[in-house]
């Protein structure tokens, strides 16, 4: 147990070191590039600190746990939204952190909800229909994510003002490079994690939903909070919620690999009874997102102990939401 402890430990800080880089590195590729903040944080950024979701749902699937694997896609998205709570706690009265970025973010969130409603739709309609062994609705998920990427960066395209890059600014090829440095040291450290933190979660006393709702929570989305920290650090409010949206996006993606890797026809048709569970999370993951969607939207000003009020309800809608996972013993 004291060795998985050093490696989550260890991992956990290359990970934050590598995370607080790759938001330099993809704040000067978006500079030099001409690509926009979001579009390199819904893409880029969002595509690498999704790995280590990636890798459990995949893995989930591949072992006959279909549970798991969907499971941890729909709940790593409830940390990554809470992560903006967390930021305007960061910013230490100069927020609220929703007002400083652009509206074309509501995009992004509106298609991470789309994407999670083919999967309430995946469990609850149709669960056992299938084309080649793999399910329609894991299909439309593909589709309709490539086609948000294609939209959202059109749309960034048209409404993102891009800062050009000055003297200070890395060259493109350093920051290419960097970037694929850090990339590598968060996807190695992710999938250790991930491992250290399932077999802690198996030698602890704790209920394993209790586990599942926080630690591996926290684990499989502690790239996207490193990775926000970094680009908090430089002002690129926009890369963190082309990050954060874009990994929930990437994440319900994620889901469709699974349903390739698992052989035994659609991945939805084999949760049972803990179908219930699933929707309840994908429900709970909705209602986090459509709160920040709001506040991105309302652009309030009012302020709660120097917290933005959409940060507070989305602190209240992550308490809650933990409450009725351990509640309900869901492990995730």
């Amino acid at each position: 147990m004291v060795v998985q402890w050093i490696i989550f430990l260890l991992c956990s800080l290359a990970i934050v070191l590598a995370g607080v880089r790759l938001a330099k590195f993809g704040d000067a590729i978006g500079k030099r590039s001409g690509i926009g903040q979001g579009w390199i944080g819904l893409l880029f950024l969002a595509t690498i600190t999704s790995v280590p979701e990636l890798t459990t749902t995949v893995t989930g699937a591949t072992i006959d746990v279909p549970n798991i694997a969907i499971g941890n896609a729909l709940g790593s998205n409830l940390f990554n939204v809470v992560i903006i709570a967390i930021l305007d706690i960061m910013l230490l009265g100069r927020g609220p952190f929703l007002r400083k970025v652009k509206s074309y973010h509501v995009i992004s969130g509106g298609a991470a909800i789309l994407l999670t409603t083919l999967v309430i739709l995946g469990i609850s309609v149709f669960p056992r229909a299938q084309v080649l062994g793999i399910s329609p609705f894991s299909m439309a998920i593909l589709v309709l994510y490539v086609f948000s990427v294609f939209l959202l960066f059109r749309v960034e395209k048209r409404e993102g003002a891009v800062e050009k890059g000055d003297k200070e600014t890395l060259s493109l090829r350093r920051a290419v490079i960097g970037f694929a440095a850090s990339a590598a040291v968060i996807i190695v450290s992710g999938i250790f994690l991930i491992h250290a933190s399932k077999n802690i979660a198996v030698g602890s006393a704790m209920p394993g939903s209790l586990m599942g709702a926080i630690l591996v929570a926290i684990v499989t989305s502690l790239p996207e909070l490193a990775t926000s920290i970094g680009a908090l650090r430089i002002g690129a409010y926009d890369m963190i919620m082309g990050n954060l949206f874009g990994s929930n996006m990437f994440n319900i993606v994620t889901i469709f690999f699974a349903d390739v890797a698992f052989r035994r026809g659609s991945l939805f048709a084999a949760l049972g009874n803990e179908s219930s569970d699933q929707l309840m999370i994908a429900v709970l993951g909705i209602v986090m997102t459509t709160i920040a969607i709001i506040g991105i939207a309302y652009r309030s000003k009012r302020k709660v102990l120097g917290m933005g009020i959409d940060a507070v309800f989305l602190l209240i809608g992550y308490l809650i939401s933990t409450f009725l996972i351990v509640f309900r013993g869901i492990d995730l």
